[in-house]
Order: C-alpha cells, then structure tokens, then sequence
C-alpha cells in the first residue's frame, strides 16, 4: 500500500499535511463510491461464505479507514477473526495490512510499524512478491511519519527494486514507490533529488493517462520548487496540478492548491493574484466542503493579502471569520499565527492599541507554543542523557571504592586496559593509513576526471576556433568577389555615359549576383544551425542534409527510421544532427563512398543511430588515436548524450559503420 502526501507543518499558511489520496474525491464520484459500500457492508452482514466476506471486509475497512475510523475499528476486528478461521493465508494479510494502515493514519505507529514488519517477514516466506512490495511502501511511510527518513528511502529503495525485477510488472506498479521516495527526499530538503523522483513519477503517470495522479506529482514539484525559492517553476506546477485535478474530479486538492498558490503570491508581493486564487479555494459553490484547517488556512491568506492593499473593512471581514473557526476547533491554534498579526495590524492601523495589542501578545503566544513543541523531543532526549550521566556518575563512585579496597585488581585492570589501549591504536593506525590509501586513489581518479574533462573543453575551444576561422574564410572568399562584382555594376549604373541598352544589362548582372550572395548566406546559416532542425526536428534535418548531399552529386544520402513518432529533446536532436554531419563529411571528404545510409531508431528506451557506407575501410585505429578536432568534436558530443561510440571498419574491405547508442528519457539527456 502506498500513501502518497507531502508536509511541511512549519509553514502554517499553505503547504498541508495531506495524509491519504484514496478518497479525495467529490461530487458524482464520491456518491458513487458510497453506494459501492452500501452494497459491500450487504455483502459482508449477509450468508455468505466466509472468503467473499472477507474480501468485502478489505475494501469497507480501508475506506473506512479515512471516512468512519469507529467503523473501521469495530469492522476491523470482526473481519480478522473471520479470516483467522482459515489460517493466516495471504487474504488474511492483506485484511491484517488494513489494521497496520488504520493504526499509522491514527499516529499509533509503533503498533503499524510491528504489523508491518510481521506482514513482510510473512510475504518473503510465501513469495508473495506483491505483498511483500505493499508492505515495504508502508514501512517506508511509517518511517516517514517516524521522522526517520533514512530509513524511509531504504524501503521506499527496496519496494522500487523488488517491482522493477519482477517481469509481470509495469510502470503502473512502480510509480507510487517513485512518489514516495520524492517525498522522503523532500522532508530531508534534498529538494534536487525529490524533484527527480517527482518528475520522473509525473511523466509515468502521463504515460497511464492518470490525471489524480499527475496532479500529485506536479502539485509536489510546486511546493518542492516554492521551497528551493524557485517560484517562477513553482507557479507552473501549481497552474499544472489545478488543471489536472479538476479533470480528476479530486476538488480537495483543486482547493488545497489554490490556497497554496495564493499563499506563494502573497510571499511574492503579487496581491491581487493572492486574492483570485484564494477566492476560489474558498468557493463551495461546486460543491466541496472545506474542512477548518484548510478554511483557516484561505482566510487567514486572504486577510494577509488584503491588509497589503490597504483594503482594511475586507481584511477585517476574513479575519472575523477566521477567528469563528478558530473558536469551533480550539485545537487548530497552532496553526493561526498569520491570523493573529493581521488582526493585529487591522486593529493598530485602526487606532484601537488595545486590541491590536491583544491580538500581538496571541500572536506571539502562539509562536511560543509552535517553537516549544518543535523543541519538546530534544529537551526530552536531554533529559535522558541527564539521567544517563547522573546514573554513570554514580556507577563511577561506586567502582572507585572498589578500587581503594582492590589494588592489585586495579593494577591488573590498567595493565589489560593499556593493552587494550595499545591494541585500539594499533587498529586506528591502520584503518588511518588503509583510508589515506583509499583517499589518494580517489584523487588520482578524480584528477584523471579533471584531465579528460580540460581535453574535452580544449578540443571544443579548438572546434570552435576551427569553426570561425572557416566561417571567415568563407565570408571572406565568398562574399568579397560579390561586394567587388556590385561596386563595378553600380558604378557603372551611376554613370552617365553608360548606354541604356547596357543598363538594363547591369540590372540583370546586379539581380544574378545577389541571388548568389543569398544562396551563399543560406549556406553559411546552415552550417552554423539548420532552421529546418529546430523548426521542424532531427527527421526533417536529416532529410534536408539528404537532398543537398544527393544535389552536390557527391554521393546518395538515405535515411531510415524506426520508433521515433515524436520529437526528441532539442539538445538531444541538435547533437544527433552534429555526430551525424561530421562524420558524413568525414565519409564524403576521405572515403570515396556513393551510397550512404544513416539508420535512427528508438526502442525499449534506447536510442540507437548507425551510419552505413559504401567507401574504402581503414584501420580505425587511426581514428582512435587521432589529435584531430573531428572524432574529438563527435566524442563529445557523445558523452554529451551519455552514448556508446563504436567503429567497424577493415583496411582494403569496401564498407565502414559508425554506431552510436544511449539510453534516453525525456528531460534528463
């Protein structure tokens, strides 16, 4: 089983703890669901045997579970003994799993964490390789709720693993462990690596067509985002998570994002944005009911956004009706600081010091509070080790008598202890010199790194060089004969001597030079970037490269694709189009070939392009150890795209293949 939420209870006016995406649903759909329990709760009291009854019991418990905790309890425990009378057998666990889920969502987690446990141990016994995966995301998640995070990724690690090595599975099955283990990241700020996980969760997810889902993910790269301080890609993700829960149907977190949305506006001072989207978080006109922390949470921000624009009668009005729900649920308190100073800063800016005062002193009553219960786990972990050194203290006494009256124990005792002592260091010293060892060997490593990557950098900064020299010469060569043929005409143009029949001459000549400086500019512009590669992509690119081969005459350029029914990633194209330009030019300018075949295709998440010809082999050896720009250029670019280079290729044999292959996804090539 795998809960998919994300919290941050540090900042109390916009980002939730949103603990189950079960049942978070509304309108047509959630009617729909309580018929279906209607129906199980008449199977489940009805005659049958005791197997369909306990399959009833798993769905009504687990809606159960965040609909009706009594009922789920009371059902909970008459369905197990059920299921008990044929054995603990794999339905039994599943009903057992239900048990260890209603006691993690109830913050019992050390009962959760021990069913758990017991589940798995279960599942690795009977190879029940999906149980053993569920029950794996559930310790991950009480490892969440634990704040043990570490421990959290382990099993989320583990669940992910066991997935992807079972043949029957599929991304569907895997994605919620990919999820899960965003969110282990994101509690440890490792907010790099949470967005990884979370986007490649959000692209699976597009792939199924799972709109809640999608929602999910991309509502969690907002607040991953919001909390990098990246609130431009923050923005976006949450636009994106609107849209995709509202096709869902899930309007808890159409609201939840708003809010969230208007909170991040508010931070960045855009008021009137703030207020829209808070405006809509708190309409129930389609039907959602809000609970009070979430509608604490949207008044709260509304208040906020309108003492900033001065609008002090609508700012009291959501303050008041904050404070309403804040006196029908006394417990949310904690959660109420930006509403104490905006009734604080209404009243002041009204000139009632008096309430403004009040509200001031709540305010900062209440951060009081928040900060003392952040700190009441390390002043109890203090007082533990308080009672330790009291007790070692003591221990410590009481051995000291015992040495008075013991000398000759004592002088033995130092004796072993030094020997020990000597025996520890003798240890130390080695483990010292095996990592200084093992921490020179990863310098080498390292420095042989730096040393490629400067090659690689010093080859670029020559291609570059090579290329404008190139460039100059062309412009050079090719447009200084143009410049000089124009100035004659016009020259001559000007002229008054100049015959008319000779003139209409010169206009022709002018017209003919400068269709050939705009075919020589267009052939400049290609070489640098084909328009057709970027408008239109690498298939379109490659076919351009293809007719202006075949109309040089050079040689017959073909291209054949398999599996590429969309564009590829830009960087992605553009270097595909480069390895295959530059060792076209290298076949064409060195190999005699006639024919040559460029082969592209994509499959099973590889990337896989052969260039066939037709020309003289040679060792490739030559290439291999070559200093020239070329093979360097296209060996970057390679390493770019994280791809294997191979060459095929025999002296005095006719042919030559150049094979380059990677392994991509889009967005992280």
């Amino acid at each position: 089983m795998s809960l998919d939420f994300w919290r941050k209870a540090s900042l109390p006016t916009g980002c939730y703890v949103l603990i189950s995406v079960f049942f978070l649903v509304s309108g047509e759909l959630a009617g729909r669901q309580v018929q279906k329990m209607d129906s199980l709760e008449q199977v489940y009291s009805s005659q049958a045997n005791d197997s369909i009854r306990v399959a009833a019991a798993k769905e009504l418990t687990f809606f159960y579970i965040f609909n009706n905790p009594t009922r789920a309890k009371e059902l909970l425990r008459e369905s197990l003994s059920l299921a008990e009378k044929a054995g603990k057998n794999k339905s039994y666990y599943e009903l057992y799993q239900n048990l260890g889920i209603y006691y993690d969502v109830n913050q019992q987690t050390d009962s959760s964490y021990l069913i758990f446990q017991e589940i798995l141990e279960a599942s690795k016994a009977q190879n029940w390789s999906r149980l053993e995966e569920r029950s794996l995301n559930n310790l991950g998640m009480n490892s969440l709720n634990r704040s043990k995070y570490e421990d959290a990724i382990r099993y989320f690690n583990d669940a992910l693993t066991l997935s992807r090595q079972n043949p029957e599975s599929k991304e569907s099955d895997w994605v919620n462990s990919l999820s899960n283990l965003g969110l282990a990241n994101q509690e440890l700020e490792l907010y790099d690596q949470a967005i990884k996980y979370h986007l490649e969760a959000l692209e699976i997810r597009k792939r199924m067509g799972n709109k809640g889902g999608m929602a999910i993910s991309s509502a969690n790269l907002g607040i991953c985002y919001k909390l990098k301080g990246n609130e431009d890609e923050a923005i976006a993700y949450y636009k994106q998570a609107i849209t995709y829960a509202k096709d869902a149907g899930n309007l808890t977190l159409y609201h939840r994002v708003h809010d969230n949305l208007g909170s991040l506006y508010n931070g960045l001072g855009q008021y009137q944005d703030a207020i829209t989207n808070l405006n809509i978080a708190l309409d129930t006109s389609d039907g959602y009911k809000i609970d009070p922390k979430m509608e604490l949470s949207i008044l709260s921000n509304l208040a906020a956004a309108h003492i900033a624009l001065r609008n002090r009668g609508e700012a009291l009005d959501f303050a008041n009706r904050g404070l309403k729900v804040l006196e029908a649920q006394p417990e949310l308190v904690n959660y109420s600081p930006t509403l104490k100073k905006s009734l604080a800063k209404i009243y002041f800016s009204m000139g009632d010091i008096s309430l403004g005062s009040k509200y001031l002193e709540e305010y900062e009553a209440v951060n009081r509070e928040i900060f003392k219960e952040e700190n009441a786990e390390l002043l109890s972990d203090l007082q533990v080790k308080y009672e330790v050194e009291k007790k070692e203290s003591q221990l410590a006494l009481q051995q000291a008598e015992l040495t008075e009256k013991n000398a000759v124990l004592q002088r033995n005792y130092f004796a072993f202890a030094a020997l020990g002592l000597f025996l520890v260091l003798l240890v130390a010293i080695f483990i010292f010199y095996q990592n200084r060892n093992k921490r020179n060997q990863e310098l080498l490593i390292k420095d042989r790194e730096i040393r490629v990557k400067e090659a690689y950098i010093q080859a670029s900064m020559e291609s570059q060089e090579q290329e404008r020299r190139r460039m100059a010469q062309d412009l050079h060569d090719g447009f200084g004969q143009y410049i000089s043929a124009l100035r004659l005409y016009v020259s001559q143009l000007k002229s008054e001597k100049t015959k008319p029949e000779l003139k209409a001459e010169l206009v022709g000549r002018t017209d003919d030079v400068l269709d050939e400086m705009s075919k020589e500019i267009s052939n400049v512009v290609y070489d640098l970037m084909p328009a057709t590669l970027i408008r239109h992509g690498l298939m379109t690119a490659l076919e351009d490269l293809a007719a202006r081969i075949s109309i040089s005459q050079k040689a017959k350029l073909d291209i054949e694709s398999r599996g590429i029914s969309k564009r590829l990633d830009e960087l992605v194209e553009i270097n595909l189009f480069r390895i295959c330009q530059e060792w076209i030019n290298n076949v064409l300018k060195y190999s005699g070939a006639k024919q040559i075949l460029i082969d592209l295709s994509f499959e099973e998440g590889m990337v896989r392009l052969n260039i066939f010809d037709d020309g003289r082999g040679f060792d490739p050896n030559v290439f291999l150890t070559s200093k020239g720009n070329g093979w360097r250029n296209l060996h970057t670019r390679a390493d770019l795209l994280q791809a294997k280079v191979k060459l095929n290729s025999k002296p005095e044999v006719q042919g030559t293949e150049l094979s380059v292959s990677f392994a991509y996804f889009s967005g992280t090539n």
